[in-house]
This record gives C-alpha cells, sequence and structure tokens, in this order.
C-alpha cells in the first residue's frame, strides 16, 4: 500500500517523513516500512517456510512538481495537519481535491459526450449518466469518499477526494491529549486522526536505548506515538490482514474490511482473480492447532468460498484458479 504524504509549508510533513525513515528504509523520497506481525511468523514456522513475507508499506514525501501525480497514484493520503488550527487546514485540503477532480469528471463529461455523439453508444450514455451524478456530488461540496466507493467507472482514474485519509495532527507532546480528542471529529474516509510531536520522537529515535527510557521517564512520555502509528493506520483505514501460508513462502497481504475473495485474489495477481474458481478458507489458529493445511481439512476445518465471500482478519486462504 502506498501512501503519499501531504501538508502545507511548515506543517512538519519532511519531519514525520523523516520519522518514518526510522521504521524502514529510506530510499531517495520514498520509505519502506515492514509491519511487525507476530502471526505471520507463527505461520511460516508451521509450513517451515523457506520465505516469510510482511506487509510492506510505502511512504512518499513528493517534490512539489510530483505532488499531484502521486496523489492520484497512492493508495491512501497521510496529511500533515499543524495544530494552529487543524479543521480550517483540513477542510481547505478538502476544497483544493474537490476542486480538482471536479475539473477532471467536467473533462471525462465532455470526452463521453464527443463519443455518444459520434456513434451514440450505450455505454457512453450510461457513463455519462453515472458522472453527471458525481458531478452533482463534488459541486455539492462533497468529497467523494463520502458518498462512492472506488470501483466499477471511478476506478484507475485518481481521484482525490476518492482517497482514504489519515490527519495527523503534528503538535506538541503536552497537546498531543487535547488533540487526539479533537482529531475524532475530523473528517476523512473513516473517522480518526492521529497527533504526535514529530520533531521530539524524532530527537528520540537519535538516541541511544538507554538515553532514550531516561529521558522518556524524565518527561513523563509512556510510549512512542511513531511506535503505534502502523496499527493505528490500520485502524483509521479499517484494513484487515490474510495470510497465503505455505512451505515455499507465507505472505500476509492487507485488503480493506468488506472485500471480496474475488478482489482479494486480484490483489496477489490478476491471472487469479481472472481464472478465479473458489477459495478454501481456514482460520489462523484452527490452521497453527491443525500443523497446517492438511490438518484442517482432516478436522473439517476448511471452507469452500465463492467470489462473493467477504475476507476477514486473521484468514488463511488457498485460491483456486484456472491457469
Amino acid at each position: 500500500m502506498k501512501f503519499v504524504i501531504f501538508g502545507k509549508s511548515q506543517s512538519g510533513r519532511t519531519t514525520f517523513f523523516n520519522l518514518l525513515t526510522g521504521l524502514g528504509e529510506k530510499k531517495k523520497r520514498l520509505a519502506m516500512v515492514r509491519v511487525p506481525d507476530h502471526r505471520l511468523n507463527v505461520l511460516a514456522e508451521v509450513c517451515n517456510s523457506k520465505k516469510r513475507t510482511p506487509i510492506n508499506l510505502a511512504f512518499v514525501d513528493p517534490l512539489p512538481m510530483e505532488e499531484t501525480s502521486e496523489l492520484r497514484s497512492g493508495d491512501a493520503v497521510l496529511h500533515i495537519v499543524r495544530s494552529t488550527d487543524p479543521v480550517k487546514e483540513v477542510e481547505k485540503m478538502e476544497e483544493e481535491f474537490i476542486s480538482t477532480d471536479l475539473e477532471s469528471i467536467s473533462l471525462k463529461l465532455e470526452k463521453l459526450g464527443k463519443e455518444y455523439l459520434r456513434r451514440k453508444d450505450k455505454e457512453a450514455e450510461k457513463g455519462i449518466e453515472f458522472f453527471r451524478k458525481v458531478k452533482g456530488v463534488l459541486e455539492n461540496g462533497k468529497p467523494l469518499r463520502e458518498e462512492m466507493e472506488e470501483e466499477g467507472y471511478l476506478k484507475g482514474l485518481g481521484l482525490l477526494s476518492l482517497k482514504p485519509i489519515i490527519h495527523v495532527i503534528n503538535c506538541k507532546f503536552e497537546e498531543i491529549e487535547k488533540w487526539e480528542k479533537e482529531a475524532k471529529r475530523i473528517r476523512g474516509r473513516m473517522k480518526g486522526g492521529f497527533a504526535i510531536d514529530a520533531r521530539t520522537e524524532l530527537e528520540l529515535l537519535s538516541l541511544s536505548d538507554g538515553e532514550r527510557k531516561e529521558l522518556m521517564e524524565e518527561f513523563g512520555i509512556n510510549e512512542l506515538k511513531s511506535e503505534k502509528f502502523l496499527s493505528k493506520a490500520f485502524e483509521i483505514l479499517e484494513l484487515v490482514v490474510f495470510y497465503t501460508p505455505g512451505e515455499k513462502e507465507t505472505r500476509a497481504w492487507e485488503v480493506r474490511k468488506g472485500t471480496r475473495a474475488i478482489d482479494a485474489a486480484g490483489k496477489i495477481h490478476s491471472d487469479i482473480a481472472q481464472g478465479f474458481i473458489k477459495a478454501e478458507v481456514g482460520k489462523l489458529d484452527e490452521f497453527v492447532e491443525a500443523k497446517g493445511w492438511s490438518g484442517l481439512r482432516e478436522k473439517g476445518k476448511l471452507h469452500l468460498e465463492g467470489k462473493d465471500y467477504i475476507v476477514q482478519d486473521g484468514d488463511v486462504i488457498y485460491f483456486r484458479f484456472n491457469k
């Protein structure tokens, strides 16, 4: 999953990006962060896997000239907000995203209109009707994420107000509790936000373990918010994790709540989704107790599910498909 960092001047976006690089590997303006996952390790041990692949999240801090294109191609937006007036900054960001999307949809409607006039195509007519509704949502000042999902006609268009968002309020340590309460009423795809003192945490992470512990005790800091950020991101974006355990590789995959089996298959490879037959699904704890796929089948704990099965957190899945 690719997060694109967005924020106005002096918001602390670069400081927050540098903080994230402390959790992962940095390459230019890209940070790759592995999500710690004890469940993956347990499954890999059961299968004696040669390889274990955790979820990797990409965080991009784009240059100004690349910002819009990166935002369009990203899966989610990480909006860094100054604590002076976070609600106002969120509203301004939404206005910018809505305005950009309105321009894109207007151009799309113009193109479809020309196609329809040229050959009276029924698909173009359906598209025109759909995008008129989309335009109406935007003209009413509403972000698309509140009304629609990124599927069908909207898939692949890179509409900004459709992107899920995490709002990160960058504030002083003593204000964190106050702004965490404030964040609960900030709009996003999923309601919620995250408050952090990015500069202080970056300084703490640069210290040795002993020095860090001493300073944290001195200032009454119980935990580093950056260490909780990844789990908070999963919570806010409502992501669930499923696993594909095996001898060659055991791998974790993240999808949004409500994802169908066929779409989860497509997450792995488009060929699996296209040739989808059935999904063999089990529960992680039962898989471990049964010591693998064969034990799960013997105990009758493995279920065959169709393409519309909704993937649950902790599912172990083997996809049957036509090659």
